[in-house]
């Protein structure tokens, strides 16, 4: 499902158990209205799992594990177990509406850089079009700009997608990911901003510290995260407070380590990570749009120089066969 009709859905969902509507009902009432293949499969799957007399979050890791991420499971994992399933889901339809938010910003950061790609290949080849000679094909170069410039954005698009699978699970590949210019930066925030959502509904799930730390980890889609959470669940186990086995995982952010250790002080851990959860998103926010002021900016950049190398080659393919004539 696209990120837009999981925010829809999910919201759909926490409207419904928030009325105290059974959850049979209210996936009966959903699976009535039309909607999208997958949301029906995804509720459909709810629905038969409950029907065997499973949890929801055990129901949707059966039927429905190619359609959710780690973050899906452990929001529903942690509602159900807190008897607030309506907050996760509201968590859940604010993320994904933030996401859908930032995919937006980014397809229309990049429409006008394309179009000016597309033109830099069709206008050099303007004039051989109208004045065609015998050995002349500029069709042939036309279409092979356009298969060029398709299969970049295509092939970008799918080794973006595969490298940000493998980072769930490779701190390594995570680490290269993040040091890509502006989405790198938006990627960490994003992965602390899940952690900090899973680890609130956790806390108020009343499980323990390491569930909590390592449920986090796996839910933030980070494998430098992940690994960390791994690390400092151990030190929980032995222990260690929540502060200081964190800033052993060493992937945490010092700022975040700082705060999480003083709201431990306090017994306050839950406001923070829900504040933290809340700052970090927006953090990713700003990190979309700038990256929605720069890279187009970056294209325009790059469709310039294309343009003016080929306005070169063509003068001199013109200029160059008179040359030849005179001499």
């Amino acid at each position: 499902m696209k990120h837009r009709e999981k925010a829809t859905l999910y919201r759909e969902l926490a409207k419904l158990i928030e009325a105290a509507l059974h959850l049979d009902r209210s996936l009966n009432l959903l699976l009535t209205q039309k909607g999208h293949r997958a949301r029906h499969q995804f509720l459909t799957g709810m629905k038969k799992g409950v029907e065997e007399g499973m949890g929801l979050a055990e129901s949707v890791k059966k039927y429905n594990a190619a359609l959710v991420t780690g973050l899906e499971l452990a929001l529903i994992e942690a509602g159900e177990r807190s008897g607030k399933l309506a907050m996760s889901f509201n968590h859940l339809a604010r993320y994904f509406a933030a996401m859908d938010g930032a995919e937006q910003k980014a397809r229309q950061a990049m429409i006008y850089p394309l179009i000016l790609a597309h033109l830099a290949i069709f206008l050099p080849e303007l004039p051989a079009l109208i004045v065609a000679q015998e050995d002349d094909h500029p069709l042939r170069r036309i279409m092979l700009g356009l298969i060029i410039v398709w299969g970049l954005i295509i092939g970008g698009q799918m080794a973006w997608r595969w490298l940000s699978a493998k980072a769930t699970t490779s701190p390594g590949i995570d680490a290269w990911l993040n040091r890509v210019p502006f989405m790198g930066t938006a990627r960490q925030h994003w992965a602390l901003a899940r952690f900090c959502q899973v680890a609130h509904a956790c806390l108020l799930a009343a499980l323990n510290m390491s569930e909590t730390v390592r449920l986090a980890g796996r839910a933030s889609q980070s494998g430098i995260l992940n690994h960390a959470a791994e690390i400092a669940a151990e030190q929980i186990i032995e222990g260690q407070p929540l502060g200081e086995s964190l800033a052993e995982g060493g992937g945490f952010d010092i700022d975040f380590i700082h705060s999480i250790a003083t709201a431990e002080e306090v017994g306050k851990i839950d406001e923070e990570m829900a504040r933290w959860s809340t700052a970090e998103t927006l953090a990713a926010h700003e990190s979309i749009d700038r990256a929605a002021l720069w890279l187009p900016k970056a294209g325009y950049a790059v469709v310039v120089v294309f343009v003016v190398y080929r306005i070169v080659s063509m003068v001199q393919g013109i200029y160059g066969g008179m040359l030849q004539q005179f001499e």
